[in-house]
C-alpha cells in the first residue's frame, strides 16, 4: 500500500508525521520510507547517505534500487532523497521510480512517501494510494491548501495549543475528514532534535497514527 504525505506549506510537520507513521507501520510490516523532501535521514538520526533516489533515477550511480536503500532495523527501510532536486526530474525518471516502488509493494512492503510541498507527478498519482495533506491550524497554511487542485484522502492536523482555528474549521474549509490529530509537543521536538525518534517514538505519536496503519491494511 502507498501512503503519501504532502503539505501546502513548508514547516507543517509533514516529514516528522511521515517518519512516525513509517516507524509505527514497521512494528507489523516491512516498511519503506521514501524521502522526496530531503530530511528523513536526519529525522531518523542517520548520517547523510552519499547517494539516493534522485541519483538513481538520473543514472548517476552504478547501484541498483535495492542497494541505495538503508536498513534501519526492525522492518524499517529508508529510500534517501539523494543529491538532485526532484522538481527537475523528467517524466521518464518519475515513471522508473514509480515502477521500482510498485515492485517493493509486490514484495510485501508498505510504502510511506514524504512528498514535502512538491507537486505529485502523474506517474505516482496513477498508483493506488492514500494521499493525506498535512497542515497546522494556521491561516497561511490553510489559505494555500484551499488553492491546491488535487483530491486528498483526508487531512492530518498538527495540533498546536492556543491556535484560533480548530480541527473542525479545517475540515469545514477543506471539505476533508481529519484522519489523525498529531500533537505538537516539546517531547516530540526533543526526540527529533536528538535523533531518537525511531528508538523512542513518543506514545502520543503512536496513538495518533496507528489508525492510519490499520486503515491501510483494510484498504
Amino acid at each position: 500500500m502507498f501512503t503519501i504525505f504532502s503539505s501546502p506549506k513548508g514547516g507543517s510537520g509533514t516529514s516528522v508525521a511521515a517518519a512516525s507513521l513509517a516507524i509505527v507501520s514497521s512494528s507489523t510490516t516491512r516498511t519503506l520510507l521514501v524521502d522526496l523532501a530531503g530530511d528523513q535521514a536526519a529525522i531518523l538520526g542517520l548520517p547523510e547517505p552519499p547517494v539516493g533516489l534522485s541519483d538513481w533515477v538520473n543514472e548517476m550511480t552504478h547501484h541498483n534500487f535495492d542497494e541505495i536503500l538503508i536498513d534501519c532495523d526492525n522492518n524499517l527501510f529508508l529510500a534517501p532523497s539523494g543529491s538532485f532536486n526532484f522538481d527537475i526530474l523528467t517524466v521518464n525518471a518519475w515513471k522508473n521510480l514509480s515502477q521500482a516502488l510498485a515492485r517493493k509493494v509486490d514484495d510485501g512492503f508498505n510504502i510511506i512517501i514524504d512528498f514535502g510541498t512538491e507537486e505529485m507527478p502523474l506517474a505516482l498519482s496513477r498508483i493506488p494510494h492514500q494521499h493525506y495533506i498535512v497542515t497546522r491550524p494556521c491561516y497561511l497554511s490553510l489559505r494555500r491548501a484551499v488553492n491546491i487542485e488535487k483530491s486528498f484522502s483526508g487531512v492530518i492536523v498538527i495540533h498546536e495549543p492556543d491556535r484560533v482555528l480548530t480541527t473542525s474549521d479545517i475540515e469545514s474549509v477543506l471539505k476533508l475528514k481529519c484522519v489523525a490529530e498529531v500533537p505538537y509537543s516539546r517531547e516530540i521536538s526533543r526526540r527529533v532534535d536528538s535523533g531518537l525518534l525511531k528508538s523512542r517514538l513518543p506514545m502520543s505519536l503512536q496513538t495518533a497514527l496507528m489508525p492510519l496503519v490499520q486503515l491501510d491494511v483494510n484498504s
